[in-house]
Order: structure tokens, then sequence, then C-alpha cells
């Protein structure tokens, strides 16, 4: 499969997996192979939503920084349509326009990464996440980074140990809905960047 200037290629993962690890060692190898690459994580924040979300954290009581409170208000389970409508917003607005100035753009964390994050802190019910998730943008490569849930928590213990293994189930439920190219990520970071690039290989990248 050979793609013309402009591919998407995104990390998709719990907080800790590795992600921005990856994210780094493949744009210098790309960078180094003379290619215009962009990395970010603009994919995984609101676009016309953002002046809201001091409003959110008012509502349900959460500080100005981090992430939101779990959410017990049946209102603001309909979160996730605003969040939706927002989401294709800044792709074809904001994310479309660079992908088709670079050559490759890298993304640490996808809107699947906020459509699991909506449904873990309860703005989305269960029947919308799993009918919403495969209406959501595509990239043009899909990764999925892996680990066990004990050890992520030994590389990065920002949350509690039960956080990584609810995060665990819910992206075991994004890889039997949508398609994703599944990395083992409890290896050390250069075997895991080894099988990255055996996928993008296949895509005829390198």
């Amino acid at each position: 499969m050979i793609f013309k200037r402009g591919i998407l290629i995104t990390f998709t993962g719990i907080d800790g997996v590795g992600k921005s690890t990856q994210v780094k060692l493949l744009s210098n190898y790309l960078i180094k192979c003379g290619n215009k690459v962009n990395v970010g994580e603009s994919m995984f924040t609101y676009f016309l939503l953002k002046p809201l979300m001091g409003l959110l954290r008012l509502t349900t009581g959460s500080l100005s920084s981090g992430p939101v409170k779990r959410n017990k208000n049946p209102f603001l389970k309909l979160w996730f349509i605003f969040a939706f409508i927002d989401i294709w917003a800044a792709y074809i607005f904001k994310i479309r326009p660079i992908i088709v100035n670079n050559d490759f753009v890298i993304a640490d964390r996808f809107y699947t990464d906020i459509w699991a994050n909506l449904f873990y802190y309860g703005y989305c019910p269960a029947w919308a996440f799993k009918l919403f998730v495969k209406l959501l943008p595509k990239s043009d490569i899909p990764l999925m980074l892996s680990a066990e849930p004990k050890t992520i928590f030994k590389r990065e213990q920002e949350f509690p140990p039960d956080y990584y293994y609810e995060q665990q189930k819910i992206y075991q439920s994004l890889a039997k809905l949508i398609k994703f190219h599944i990395i083992d990520a409890n290896s050390d970071k250069n075997s895991v960047f080894k099988n990255v690039k055996k996928i993008l290989t296949y895509y005829n990248v390198f």
C-alpha cells in the first residue's frame, strides 16, 4: 500500500504506555530520512469547546488543570454530542491542512483517546461510546500501544492502580470496535520501536 504526501500516523493507548517515547523515536527517524514531519497532541484537545472547559470544570467541581472529575450528572452525559461535533470541526479545519502540508503527521494520542476518556469519566454513555467511535475521523496508520496495567503503573504512578485496569478494559473494547495495529509495549522502547517500524514497512513508509 503506497500513500501520497500527507500520511497521518496515530498512537493510541493508556496514559504512560509509551506513546510520547515512540512518537519521538519515529519522528526523529523520519526526519533523518529527509521527510517533513509534524508532531503534536492537537488531536487530543478540544477546538470549539475549549472556551467551555472552564464552565465544565466549575460545574463538576474539578480543578483548573488536569482531568475533570468523574461525572454523575445525567445531563452532562450529553457532552459527547458536542465533543463529537468539535472533533470533526477540528479535523476538517485544523488537522487536514496540517496533513496536506507535511509528509507525515504523527499524533501523540488521537480522537479515540478522547472518546475513551469521555467514557471513563462518565461524559459518554456506553451505547454512544460503541456507536460513535466508529464514526470518528480515521488515521492512515492507527497504532495502539498495549501493556499490562502493572507495567504502566511502575513507569508512571500518576493515577491509582485501579485507573489503569479500568482503562485497559476500555482500550480492549476500542480494539474490538475499530481497526488498530496493536503493538506490545511491555518491553523496552527500542524493542517496541522495531515493531513500529515493521508495521510502517508494510505500508511502504520506508
